[in-house]
């Protein structure tokens, strides 16, 4: 299966995002109308007991953009429209989280309830808590393989980015209401990076391509040295660098030293020929 079909028509996965987003919004509504912006924080942490700590710090990396970028180089080569719809979405749902975190500065709920009403994962983190930027990045990585696959296959995608929304309160890290508003945004930023590289195909372009996987690599190449306040996830980051660096190797790495430019570039003249006459 490659990617294709990526941008054709979808008038009922359209419908679906937008409704997902608009059912999310209603819900952040409410949710302001009443004030209770804590609601639900102590009964999910109570929840996530059931579950060890590492998992729910394993999960919550899922929601560090340089653990997706890991998890898709092997793939970019065989569905580099995906590739650059990630990039492009997940800039643009970056951009809006980082606006609102600076328009509406939330307190996180380390700063607000007492070291007995909670438990922390990690990092103590206390301030800039609205929306959860993971849930964003996790939310916007799901969009263009939804897109692809469709909701029945794309569903353990989908589940996936569901429960690293979910460990951001697991960790002690984020309300509910930051979760649910970053898991609107990155849907809403996902869509739109979507729409957009329908006519924007720069990075379809086999010099641009080249240029966004070396930018993943080195970011990529980071993960066994930062876990962003998570140090104990560092075999499970070391395991992803190992995994998307080793794709990188096999994929473009091998082809550019056993045949020059000419055997690396050739996966992808269709597209640059495409891009040129689309």
């Amino acid at each position: 299966m490659n990617d294709q079909g990526l941008h054709a028509p979808k008038p009922i996965f359209d419908a679906s995002i937008l409704g997902l987003c608009l059912i999310f919004a209603l819900g952040l509504i409410i949710i302001g109308q009443t004030g209770d912006w804590y609601s639900g924080f102590i009964p999910a942490q109570e929840a996530s007991k059931a579950l060890p700590p590492w998992l729910w710090e394993s999960l919550t990396t899922l929601g560090d953009g340089r653990v997706q970028l890991a998890l898709m180089l092997p793939f970019c080569l065989r569905y580099p429209r995906v590739f650059w719809a990630l990039v492009v979405g997940a800039l643009l749902a970056g951009a809006m989280s980082r606006g609102l975190k600076i328009w509406v500065p939330m307190p996180r709920p380390a700063a607000v309830l007492d070291v007995s009403q909670i438990t922390i994962i990690g990092a103590r983190l206390t301030s800039h808590s609205f929306p959860s930027g993971h849930t964003v990045s996790a939310f916007s990585f799901v969009v263009a393989w939804l897109a692809l696959l469709g909701w029945w296959r794309a569903l353990p995608i989908v589940i996936i980015a569901a429960l690293a929304g979910f460990s951001r309160i697991a960790v002690g890290a984020h309300w509910p209401v930051d979760v649910l508003a970053g898991a609107m945004i990155g849907l809403a930023g996902g869509w739109l990076g979507l729409r957009l590289t329908r006519r924007f195909r720069w990075g379809l372009g086999v010099r641009a391509h080249w240029i966004l996987i070396g930018i993943a690599v080195i970011g990529v190449a980071t993960l066994p040295f930062d876990g962003q306040g998570y140090p104990d996830t560092r075999p499970w980051r070391i395991v992803a660098c190992l995994w998307g660096l080793g794709g990188f190797v096999y994929f473009y790495l091998l082809p550019l030293l056993r045949g020059g430019w000419q055997a690396a570039k050739q996966p992808l003249e269709g597209l640059a020929a495409e891009r040129h006459t689309g």
